[in-house]
């Protein structure tokens, strides 16, 4: 299995599993105490997996804007955006963030299980030779800091202001210069600092002592497991559960602007499909919870009286409300009333609701 700069820590401070051919830490203490502490304070999470790729030269931005749906040429500068690679029925190759580093330079991150994948279809869509493509990602550490605190926590390490979410600066931590982007997956505030270096030994002391650095100043090590709570709860989609290269973006309930936008020119790959599926799309998104206690695991079964009528991409119980819930795809001419899960053979009432889980006033980016 492959292993990030981090892997010798999380060996010694968590629990490790398979994730995608990644040997990765699930959790270090519990998944509900991880969960917990991103929500009322502040963790971190090595997302160092994933997959970086720098775009550059005079033709990257239009390259980008035929392999993504999003208005690449009106990105900012520093303005990092998210967005999808989609295929020729607008199903997902992968959920992407493309980020405006300088004028013809570009940072794409896909999801470590579409690294290879994705690194091939941007190679073979470059048709000029003023495209330059480049894997960033064995060389550099990508540590996510999420939580009400994390802005914080982070500036006052830095001794300077951070840029605003969805926007990119470089800022110097513990006398290390690094890369920090407002970007994040738990629905918390923060941002995702890249740390750089020459060699694999240099990565891992310099990573190996921003963690430290967090550590001491109350960020907890959260795993892969409280990863997924959090970000079921903001309602945010999972690649290979809720996308994937079968599930359409219109279905998904992604295809609307800034992640897409059918205005922009030159036309993106997936577009023709896009129009036909706006007209009539096979299937509609759901975010539910159960109306008494149970677990909704991936592929249960979602049912309209007897009647299957579809399925759930992603489930769980939430470690804030404690309630059963979870993302789905039903029929997209079935009501969302009388649904339920099949649980251990026997259904489970559900009621179709807004994401997120949270009440939005006391948890989450909005936050009052």
């Amino acid at each position: 299995m492959r292993k990030t700069a981090l892997h010798a820590w999380h060996k010694k401070n968590g629990e490790l599993i398979d994730f995608n051919g990644w040997e990765m830490p699930v959790r270090y203490t519990s998944i509900n105490e991880e969960h917990l502490a991103v929500r009322n304070n502040a963790g971190f999470f090595d997302v160092s997996h994933m997959g970086r790729y720098m775009v550059t030269g005079s033709d990257a931005e239009a390259l980008l804007d035929i392999l993504v749906p999003r208005n690449i040429a009106s990105l900012k500068l520093h303005q990092a955006g998210y967005t999808f690679m989609l295929n020729e029925n607008a199903g997902f190759h992968d959920d992407v963030i493309v980020t405006k580093m300088d004028e013809n330079e570009y940072l794409v991150v896909c999801n470590a299980g579409n690294r290879e994948k994705i690194w091939n279809w941007i190679k073979k869509n470059i048709k000029s030779t003023n495209v330059k493509l480049s894997d960033i990602s064995d060389h550099t550490s990508m540590i996510a800091i999420q939580g009400p605190n994390a802005r914080k926590i982070i500036s006052d390490l830095a001794g300077d202001e951070l840029p605003k979410r969805f926007r990119v600066g470089h800022v110097r931590i513990n006398n290390e210069q690094m890369l920090f982007s407002g970007t994040g997956y738990t629905g918390e505030d923060g941002g995702e600092l890249f740390v750089f270096a020459e060699s694999e030994k240099e990565l891992i002391t310099k990573t190996e002592a921003l963690i430290e650095l967090l550590l001491n100043n109350s960020v907890v090590p959260c795993g892969l497991g409280a990863r997924d709570t959090l970000r079921m709860e903001a309602g945010y989609s999972l690649y290979g559960n809720d996308i994937t290269e079968d599930i359409d973006v219109v279905s998904a309930d992604l295809a609307f602007k800034p992640f897409l936008d059918m205005d922009k020119q030159p036309d993106f790959i997936g577009k023709s499909a896009v129009s036909k599926l706006k007209h009539h799309h096979p299937m509609k998104r759901v975010f539910f919870k159960l109306i008494k206690k149970g677990v909704p695991r991936h592929d249960y079964k979602i049912y309209q009286g007897e009647v299957e009528v579809g399925f759930v991409s992603s489930g769980t119980i939430s470690p804030l409300t404690k309630e059963g819930f979870g993302i789905g795809y039903i029929k997209t001419d079935i009501e969302t009333e009388n649904l339920s899960v099949l649980l251990h053979k026997k259904p489970a009432e559900i009621e179709v609701i807004k994401f997120p889980l949270y009440d939005s006033t006391r948890y989450g980016i909005s936050r009052t």
